[in-house]
């Protein structure tokens, strides 16, 4: 029951969350990488 209802919410909770967390971790990270240049 429980391996069934994750499989169910995971992947549309997963999708939207890194599609919007990992690029922001990766422009966060950018941004700390080119002001620590300076």
């Amino acid at each position: 029951m429980t391996g069934e209802f994750a499989a169910a919410w995971l992947p549309s909770v997963l999708v939207p969350l890194v599609g919007i967390g990992l690029p922001a971790v990766a422009m966060a990270l950018l941004f700390n990488v080119i002001e620590a240049r300076d």
